[in-house]
């Protein structure tokens, strides 16, 4: 299945590949909070006229640009994104989407919109800053995940957020970490069409608390300095970027030139070598023409010349004996040989001349090969000399010419830019189409010169072989009838002579047919090849144009965001400097800011607004510049409030950019076409261009500027509009494809005219004209019931430009029907509709006639219209009346057009017949001829019961009937009896046609012997014979037949606790004594009873059968018994007695997913099932620990397996279960380990004792459960006043004491210890507060004079790893410390093998402390484990080894 699955995947991977080069960054369908769904992904298209559909549950969809409010979906491209929407998005939205480039499908997402309410909604929720907030709701139904939102902005689970899921999928959670101020706003859930809110509101934090303006001052100067070294870094960045772009583009504009060059030296070249093959593998193909037709006209001189030698001879020698006549065929058979060597020698050395010329054609292919390599050779080493020249002489002016680089480069780039795409173009257009146009029309030639030259030759060898054929038949021919042997040579001779010229000539018209062919599928080629090189070649200068502007914007817009950054940067040190030289020396709570309170930051540091009084490491110790001290005792002192923020922040205006850009558009002639885009400013005016020439609001084109829209409107649209169009502003461009189609088109007024029918009558002509209009070439068809109509003898066609003609002569009746044209041209196909109608006269009414009424006053009857009314209403019909007897017709005239008639002026006992005919306007039609009717009251016998089928023979067969229970009122004269073989609609009758059967019985002697017959029989009365009855049962034409006998290979094949199968062999036919079995019936006893039972009650045909519904482990005696015609036979039955069972089977457990060890808690419910197979049925045995289960547990058997239920669990039930299956034929056995157990109680009172400074050792009295319960451990948590998070400190602890480490000075820290089981969690043991708030003394520092320090320093480890002892299948966790500066880069090795990219292992590197942890350790974990610190200025490493314990 997976071999299936990565086939399948390469197979589409390789479908798409034909439409793009890659698709990445997809992004799955999502609601968002307006109430649209939107879905991405980007791909880069081969061909951008490519065509991208979008379907929803396998329907195409329509789709706009975006630009119209009113369009449901909607498609953005914005450069290799494509990003689609569905407005108003409601539950009929909901589906699969699927978007197709062409017929490959490229990306699917499935929009699923739950019918769930919100039970519980958001609320507003406030944090203090450097906190955790939290966003809960519920839902009424179970979904698996939601939408989350901040701000409108799509949030995922990571660092910042995380989200959660209960475990009935209804209570879902979104986390929000470490709090900041730019946390604040509203968050959003989503789930289907609902949505619920609420807001975040983070809070300063009121502990926060400054520094000494020392250390700020210390800290600003270090500030001040980095920026200016990040200032001139990026200054130096960007320069040297810059200077690469230019280096670099000047050398592709240089190798653009050089290849170009080279291209086009090298195309004159191959072109002439390809002219030059050309002209000698056709002078070769000629030649080897030639020849072959001299060899094959001497083959059939030499033959013709053979023949009338042999006839010439047999003429001469007729009456000489039978040796002359040998002697004559021995030296005919001789010459043919020799001519057959003769030709195989000249095929040889046609072969030879052909590998010649072979190897002569590879021969120059080589050298021209040779000779380009070396020139593109040559010209490499002279263009890399000239770079390096020009690239040294640049280096030199650039460093001269420093201060102007920017104005100067910008201006020469443009210019190069320019020139460059100019030659580029010219020397792309010249080079590229030469070179792949005649490569390819040169291939494609010398394929089919090839195919050509084979083809001829393949000809000429089956010429040769026929005519040897034939000049082998001559001889043959010439021997056997010696008699005429002078009138059959001559007459093979001229029919050699002409197969001879006709094979020439076939052979000839072959080859310049072929020719001709492929002359035209080689110009085809051409001019393809042209077409695609020239497509190929814009759309490569297209995309190098794009790249390099690209490019050049890049570079700009990164050193122009440089040079702001470095700048607002400097300003920004210089004004803090500034403010703490300034404010830093108050005391007592005079000039004291307030800088670093807090109440802007988290104590990270990452934002820079305070925190408790860092700038970059949030580690201060919270000392105030107010006067007051870290325990507020400056509280009544006024306090100086910041109005604004100490670093403003910078918004960047990163230009103009487009936020709809075109998109390609088509239209027809004589329509308006509109181009619109829209870009993020309203002030910006932009330019349009057609083919690289600007437009203007004249000549048909309207430019309409709307706000930030941009429309540019084509009025009238002709095939001179078609083209690329581009919109341009500020360096920002976008471009689109205007197609102006001109599809056949017709006339309302003429497709009203063409759509009426066409009456006309039988013999005249029919004509329909249609005039259009639309581009050449144009396919016109016409149809006629949905068949195409060719020219011909009755259908003329004419076509042109603007109009077509069709002429239909003589029509017939049968020419009515629809007449359907289709216009066709590149762009569409039209359609129009008309209808013929020929009138004619109708066809004759249809039968059979029914007779209605036949009494003595009256005679009606009625009949069918007929099939064809001739194209109009029927008006009446015409009959005319004959009786029996007479040989006149009497006229009855017309009757109204109903088809039916009443005729009462009959005599009573006369049988009449009538003629009618239909009539409407275009006459009559052919008469329709009635039966005889008789006058007066018809009263037939009813039908008689089926014959029976007393006796059969192989010559006779013996039928018996019942008289009908109605005789119509009089008595029964006779019966008609009727045959017909099995299989047939064909009745005949048996008896004598004008005889009727007296009796009721009759012997059918008319049969065919083993035939198979059915019979009925009818009665006859004074009116007539009756309806017939119904068919006997089958009887075939055969004697008797004799009891079968008994039946053979009786055995059991399958067998269960309520059924047996069985099986044998029919039994063996023995002639005159047993015949053929048709059937079987299988008989059944018990053990103690006497009588016979049969099973079935009807015989079946086949050889084996199922008996079912038996007792359990019962016994049952069987037999079976053989039945045909001829009775049954003997009965066949098993030598003992049969129990019901199925087959022995030793037992053996079949779930092979039953848990091995199960966790529940106390009071819950406790069910293990497992399933089994055995036979006969075992004993089940349960126990626990090695003893039967308790009373309280419930034990549950079944046929095939077996159930465990404890109602209520108890902490005694935790035990090893284990299930013991038995039987005669062996056991089986399972066991499974039931954890019982219940929330952990909590650990006692926590103490504190501190025996090593800046740590302190815990202690606790170990939880009630312990002793009860192996698994149980402890997890211990802390928090500091700092940071007020709690932290877990030690996780999975089997002892009561630990000492925890880093414990800082003028902090106070809490702790809590969970005692921890296969459950959860108990309550917390909380410890006392440990440490105290550290006091500090105000001082006044006087800033040294700062100086600049290089903090680089190379990789260090200064903790290295420890040797790690671990059991298997534990956790293994390895850390270490190292230090550098540049930040080194970390890699874990195994073994000398990295580990970095290795999923099974986690790292991290988080602030220099280096760790890895393996999950679940094994022994393929063992060995060395090594840590390699890398940076620029050095390396280092350390390593310890993992033993794994069993």
């Amino acid at each position: 299945m997976l071999r299936k699955l990565n086939q399948k995947k390469k197979e589409r991977e390789a479908e798409q590949l034909k439409y793009v080069e890659k698709i990445h960054s997809v992004k799955q369908i999502g609601v968002k909070t307006d109430g649209t769904a939107e879905f991405e992904l980007d791909m880069k298209l081969k061909d951008p006229s490519s065509k991208i559909l979008l379907y929803k549950d396998g329907e195409m969809l329509d789709y706009g640009d975006g630009t119209d409010d009113a369009t449901k979906h909607n498609m953005q491209k914005f450069g290799e994104t494509y990003l689609f929407s569905i407005r108003d998005v409601g539950p009929e939205d909901a589906g699969l989407y699927q978007v197709d480039v062409e017929e490959v499908n490229m990306f699917s997402t499935s929009l699923t919109l739950p019918d769930v309410e919100f039970n519980d909604m958001l609320k507003k929720t406030k944090v203090v800053e450097g906190q955790d907030a939290m966003f809960e709701c519920a839902l009424s139904d179970p979904v698996p995940q939601i939408t989350w939102c901040a701000n409108d902005i799509s949030v995922e689970h990571g660092d910042k957020y995380d989200i959660t899921v209960s475990e009935d999928k209804q209570v879902h959670k979104l986390t929000v970490k470490n709090c900041t101020k730019d946390d604040n706003g509203v968050y959003t859930a989503i789930v289907g069409l609902r949505s619920s809110q609420g807001t975040l509101v983070v809070e300063d934090d009121p502990n926060g608390r400054g520094k000494g303006a020392d250390e700020l001052a210390r800290r600003l100067a270090e500030e001040k300095d980095r920026l200016q070294r990040e200032k001139d870094e990026a200054a130096r960045r960007a320069q040297a970027e810059k200077d690469e772009a230019a280096r670099k583009a000047q050398a592709e504009r240089d190798e653009a030139a050089r290849r170009a060059a080279e291209q086009d030296k090298e195309a004159r070249k191959a072109q002439a070598k390809r002219d030059e093959a050309v002209r000698k593998a056709q002078a070769e193909r000629d030649e080897a023409a030639r020849k072959a037709q001299e060899v094959q006209d001497e083959v059939a001189r030499r033959a013709q010349a053979a023949r009338d030698e042999a006839a010439r001879k047999a003429q001469e020698e007729q009456d000489e004996a039978a040796r002359r006549a040998q002697a004559e065929k021995d030296e005919a058979a001789r010459k043919a040989q020799a001519e057959r060597d003769e030709a195989a020698k000249r095929a040889a050395e046609q072969d030879k001349e052909a590998r010649k010329a072979q190897a002569k054609r590879d021969e120059a292919v080589r050298k021209a090969h040779a000779e380009q390599d070396e020139a593109a050779r040559r010209e490499q080493a002279e263009k890399d000399e000239a770079a390096r020249k020009a690239q040294e002489v640049q280096d030199e002016v650039a460093r001269r010419a420093q201060g102007a680089r920017d104005e100067a480069a910008r201006k020469a780039q443009e210019e190069q830019d320019k020139a460059a795409r100019r030659a580029q173009a010219e020397k792309d257009e010249a080079a590229r189409k030469a070179q792949e146009v005649q490569d390819e029309v040169a291939r494609r030639a010398q394929g089919a010169r090839d195919e050509a030259a084979r083809k001829a030759q393949e000809e000429q060898d089956e010429a040769a072989r026929r005519s040897q054929a034939e000049k082998d038949e001559a001889a043959r021919k010439a021997q056997e009838e010696q008699d005429e042997v002078a009138r059959r040579a001559k007459a093979e001779k001229d029919e050699a002579a002409r197969k001879a010229q006709e094979e020439q000539d076939e052979a000839a018209r072959r080859a310049k047919a072929e020719k001709d062919e492929a002359a035209r599928k080689a110009q085809e080629e051409q001019d393809e090849a042209a077409r695609r090189a020239k497509a190929e070649k814009d759309e490569a200068a297209r995309k190098a144009q794009e790249e390099q502007d690209e490019a050049a914007r890049t570079a700009k817009a990164e050193k122009d965001e440089a040079a702001r950054k470095a700048q607002e940067e400097q300003e920004a040190a210089e004004r803090m400097a500034a403010m703490a030289a300034g404010k830093g020396g108050g005391q007592n709570g005079s000039g004291g800011s307030s800088m670093g309170d807090g109440n802007e930051g988290d104590g990270t540091g990452k934002n820079r607004k305070g925190g408790d009084g860092t700038l970059r490491d949030g580690k201060g110790d919270g000392f105030d510049l107010d006067g007051t001290g870290g325990d507020k005792s400056g509280d009544k002192a006024k306090k100086r409030v910041r109005v604004g923020e100490l670093v403003p922040n910078s918004i960047l205006d990163h230009g103009v950019h487009l936020l709809d850009g075109l998109s390609d558009t088509a239209a027809n002639i004589g329509e308006s076409a509109q181009l619109s885009c829209k870009i993020n400013s309203e002030d910006k005016t932009g330019l349009w261009y057609k083919d690289g020439k600007k437009l203007e609001s004249k000549d048909g084109f309207t430019i309409v500027k709307d706000g930030a829209h941009h429309k540019l409107i084509i009025n009238d649209c002709q095939e001179r509009d078609a083209g690329k169009y581009k919109f341009e502003v500020e360096g920002r461009k976008s471009e689109a494809t205007l197609i102006v189609q001109d599809p056949p088109k017709i006339d309302a007024d003429t497709l009203s005219k063409f759509s009426e029918p066409v009456i006309v009558k039988a013999g005249e002509n029919a004509s329909f004209k249609l005039p259009f209009s639309g581009k050449v070439p144009i396919k016109i068809q016409w149809f006629k019931e949905d068949e195409e109509m060719l020219q011909g003898h009755s259908v003329k066609i004419e076509k042109s430009s603007a109009h077509t003609h069709l002429l239909l002569t003589k029509c017939q009746r049968k020419d009515t029907g629809e007449i359907k044209i289709k216009i066709k041209n590149e762009f569409a196909t039209v359609e129009a509709t008309s209808k013929l109608i020929v009138l004619d006269r109708p066809t004759p009414p249809q039968g059979p006639v029914e007779t209605v009424e036949s009494s003595l006053s009256a005679i009606e009857f009625k009949w069918r219209p007929p099939k064809d009314d001739g194209g109009c209403p029927l008006t009446n019909y015409n009959l005319e009346r004959q009786q029996l007897g007479r040989n006149t017709w009497s006229k009855i005239g017309d009757i109204p057009g109903q088809p039916t008639y009443r005729d009462t002026n009959i005599d009573c006992g006369r049988k009449y017949c009538y003629r009618i005919r239909a009539k409407n306007s275009e006459g009559f039609s052919d008469v329709m001829t009635t039966n005889d009717i008789a006058a007066g009251t018809l009263a037939f016998p009813g039908s008689p019961a089926p014959p029976k089928i007393v006796s059969t023979f192989k010559d006779c067969i013996n039928c018996a009937w019942l008289p009908p229970s109605s005789t119509g009122g009089g008595s029964i004269i006779g019966y008609n009896l009727e045959k017909r073989k099995k299989g047939s609609n064909v009745w005949s009758q048996v008896n004598p046609k004008d005889d009727s059967i007296r009796d009721k019985k009759y012997a059918v002697k008319d049969v065919i012997e083993g035939a198979e017959y059915e019979f009925r029989v009818c009665a006859i009365n004074t009116c007539g014979p009756g309806e017939p009855s119904g068919p006997s049962e089958c009887a075939i034409a055969r004697d008797p037949k004799k009891p079968p006998g008994k039946v053979k290979d009786l055995k059991i094949t399958g067998s269960s606790y309520t059924s047996l199968s069985l099986s044998w062999t029919k039994p063996t036919e023995v002639k005159g004594e047993e015949d053929e079995a048709k059937g079987y019936f299988v008989e059944i006893r018990h053990a103690d009873q006497l009588e016979w039972s049969r099973y079935n009650s009807n015989a079946v045909i086949q050889t084996s059968f199922t008996v079912v519904g038996l007792k359990s482990m019962a016994m049952y005696w069987v037999r079976v018994i053989a039945i045909n015609e001829g009775g049954e036979g003997l009965p066949q039955s098993f030598d003992n007695y049969i129990i019901a069972m199925p087959p022995p089977v030793k037992p053996k457990f079949t779930d092979k997913k039953m848990k091995s060890f199960m966790v529940v808690k106390a009071g819950n419910t406790v069910r293990v099932s497992v399933s089994f197979e055995a036979s006969p049925l075992p004993d089940i045995t349960w126990l626990k620990d090695g003893v039967p289960v308790a009373k309280h547990v419930t034990i549950t058997n079944f046929e095939k397996g077996s159930q465990l239920f404890i109602y209520t669990s108890e902490l005694s039930d935790t035990g090893i279960y284990m299930v013991n299956v038995k039987n005669m034929v062996g056991q089986d056995t399972f066991a499974i380990e039931i954890r019982v157990t219940d929330d952990p109680k909590p650990p006692g009172p926590v103490e504190l004792e501190q025996n090593v400074h800046g740590t302190v050792t815990l202690s606790w009295t170990p939880s009630p459960d312990e002793k009860r319960d192996n698994h149980l451990h402890y997890m211990v948590m802390k928090r500091d006043s700092v940071k007020q998070t709690w932290r877990i400190v030690v996780d999975r602890l089997f002892n009561n004491k630990f000492t925890v480490i880093n414990i800082l000075p003028g902090r106070e820290y809490n702790f809590r210890v969970f005692a921890k089981n296969d459950i959860g969690l108990s309550e917390p043991s909380m410890s006392p507060v440990w440490g105290t708030t550290k006091q500090r003394e105000k001082f006044t520092y006087n800033m040294p004079v700062s100086r600049t320090l290089d903090f680089q320093a190379p990789p260090k480890f200064i903790v290295s790893l420890k040797l790690h002892t671990a059991p298997q299948g534990y956790e293994c966790y390895m850390s270490c410390a190292a230090t550098g500066n540049p930040t080194p880069h970390i890699t874990w090795y195994h073994n000398n093998v990295s580990l970095n990219t290795n999923p099974n292992y986690y790292i991290t590197n988080v602030c220099g402390v280096c760790s890895l942890l393996i999950l679940k350790v094994g022994p393929k974990d063992m060995g060395e484990y090594t840590v390699v610190a890398e940076s620029p200025l050095g390396h280092d490493e350390c390593s310890t080894k993992l033993i794994v314990k069993e």
